[in-house]
């Protein structure tokens, strides 16, 4: 249900939605890194995947600002 003065395309709510679907895709990678290291059984492989994700965030994020 929408309110009457939002549309479904407004730009805030995208702005939420990338929101979401970023903070999303971190716990996805985390948790992924966290079961990758215990079937692993070791903690570089977590510690890896996590400090990639986290490289990878903050590149894609610099690399939005510097778009716009």
């Amino acid at each position: 249900m929408h309110s009457a003065t939002e549309q479904p395309d407004s730009p805030k709510r995208r702005a939420n939605l990338r929101v979401a679907l970023t903070l999303a895709s971190i716990a996805v990678v985390f948790f992924g890194g966290i079961i990758a290291a215990q079937y692993s059984g070791s903690a570089s492989v977590g510690i890896g995947v996590l400090g990639l994700a986290i490289a990878g965030f903050l590149v894609a994020a610099i690399g939005r600002g510097v778009r716009r």
